[in-house]
């Protein structure tokens, strides 16, 4: 259970990233039936309209896919960075949205993981890896509180995420 909820916040990590960028951002399960064409029509998609596309699990594909995808994501980001108008994909010349992003999530292969497999290089080269961790409330409730005057931010800053966290576990989400 904690390996889904860890990889559900970042998962979700990603979609609000998106929408603070006014971005649309489509989430995909990988599994190991996806194939080298179905990948490609997504990216052609994703390239076509300037979304964000989230591939969940991406290291349950079957290393032969991983190892075609990586061509197909070494076209896209290098029509990004050289902001070329137009991109040759799944033998198409398909109109560049240099909005486009790709981010993938992956559980450790091994470890009691099944069916996950270790990246080729020539694919880990292309995303940087990103930790989540939980925040500590406190902390930042203290920086953002001395940053607008508060003499005493460290002291109230414990009492501000008390008061929080309470409401989190008392009070309905509703809004009223």
């Amino acid at each position: 259970k904690q390996w889904y909820q860890r990889r559900v916040a970042i998962t979700a990590g990603v979609k609000a990233l998106g929408n603070m960028f006014g971005r649309q951002v489509l989430v995909f399960n990988c599994d190991e039936g996806i194939d080298v064409k179905s990948m490609g029509r997504i990216f052609v998609g994703l390239v076509k309209c300037g979304a964000w596309g989230c591939f969940d699990e991406f290291n349950r594909l079957e290393e032969a896919v991983l190892s075609a995808v990586s061509t197909q994501i070494q076209v896209i980001q290098a029509g990004i960075m050289r902001n070329t108008p137009t991109l040759q994909l799944m033998d198409k010349q398909v109109k560049l949205d240099p909005n486009t992003g790709i981010f993938v999530t992956m559980n450790p292969a091994g470890k009691g993981y099944g069916g996950r497999q270790k990246l080729p290089d020539n694919l880990k080269q292309l995303f940087r890896p990103v930790a989540m961790t939980k925040p500590d409330n406190e902390l930042i409730a203290e920086v953002i509180m001395c940053s607008v005057g508060f003499k005493t931010s460290e002291e109230l800053s414990g009492k501000l995420v008390a008061v929080f966290s309470l409401s989190k576990q008392l009070l309905s989400p509703q809004q009223h």
